[in-house]
């Protein structure tokens, strides 16, 4: 594909992420009756509520630690070698010293407790084997984007990204899951068929690494999604997927969730993004991972230009300026 258009997709998929999860901060941790009784409908990004448990006092168009984590992948894979447990380790360690993040409440148990154990002077390569949560697919779309159109070459990254934090088959698989998806979604062929077919693919792939926990699979949890949400429309979708797969932090849960609605969706990004938003549990990182495969799909012309701007004024971040260094990164690896 031309540098062009990868650079739109980069760029999408990057946006996809952010604003995924700046729309679905204000909603996180509620059930769909506290969404629908709070906020209506949700099309727009909001201030979160101040008695948010989590994000109160976060202005409109500001991210989470979804899009923060994925920035830190980014940073790694412009200036590493390749990823490394080491090099994401050296990154959440100052990421978590410079936000003071074990002093809140914005991150999850696994990450807390790998942190914990990374700052006592932990091997990155153990730190993350009670990991199960979605923690690691949440920040991983960029590992898909260093693959354009080779979905099953992201797992050997992914496992890298994977290990000081979540290191356990389930959360392995949820993460080359969504980062697959992303990279057959840079396919100028791919459809939605192909590109949930290649994240069944590469869950299984990842599957078969890491620390094996009990936890039913991550690939026949996305078949299974699919088949409840078959020919459903997308704000459907998410009721059904709310109550028959789950919308919490387990990636058993939240990453079928997330595949399906993309699916049902047709790889709309603001479609995808505002069923999960108004579906209730983890809005903002089922967003964010649901808008990471739509925006790679379709482009950053498919999202709204004013929200791609108030996210990146507000947040104080430049993806397109992220977007192009990418696709410079990987025409370099490409060549070579």
């Amino acid at each position: 594909m031309k540098t062009e258009g990868l650079y739109t997709k980069f760029y999408g998929c990057l946006a996809g992420v952010a604003i995924g999860d700046a729309m679905g901060m204000p909603t996180a941790g509620y059930t769909p009756e506290e969404i629908a009784e709070r906020f209506g409908v949700v099309e727009e990004l909001l201030d979160a509520p101040v008695d948010h448990p989590i994000h109160g006092g976060l202005r409109r168009g500001e991210v989470t630690d979804d899009t923060e984590l994925t920035l830190l992948v980014v940073d790694m894979i412009l200036r590493d070698a390749s990823p490394s447990a080491e090099g994401m380790a050296r990154r959440l360690i100052r990421w978590a010293g410079e936000r003071r993040v074990l002093e809140t409440e914005v991150i999850g148990p696994s990450t807390r407790r790998a942190l914990q154990e990374l700052l006592r002077g932990g091997d990155p390569r153990e730190t993350g084997r009670w990991g199960t949560t979605n923690g690691a697919a949440m920040k991983i779309a960029p590992i898909g984007l260093l693959h354009p159109g080779e979905p099953e070459e992201v797992v050997e990254d992914v496992v890298e990204v994977c290990l000081p934090t979540h290191g356990t088959s389930v959360a392995i698989s949820a993460a080359s899951a969504i980062a697959g998806a992303v990279a057959e979604a840079l396919n100028p062929h791919s459809d939605p068929d192909s590109i949930v077919e290649a994240a069944i693919r590469c869950a299984e792939l990842g599957g078969k690494h890491g620390r094996r926990v009990p936890k039913p699979p991550v690939a026949e949890g996305i078949r299974l999604a699919l088949s409840l949400t078959e020919g459903l429309e997308p704000p459907r979708a998410a009721r059904v997927l709310y109550r028959e797969i789950g919308a919490d932090m387990r990636c058993e849960n939240s990453i079928p969730t997330a595949i399906a609605l993309f699916h049902s969706a047709q790889g709309e990004p603001m479609k995808a993004i505002l069923s999960a938003v108004n579906m209730g549990g983890d809005t903002d990182t089922i967003a964010s991972m649901a808008g990471a495969i739509a925006g790679a799909y379709r482009g950053i012309e498919a999202l709204p230009e004013e929200a791609v701007r108030l996210v990146e004024e507000v947040n104080d971040i430049r993806l397109g300026e992220l977007a192009s260094a990418l696709v410079e990164r990987v025409s370099r690896c490409a060549s070579t």
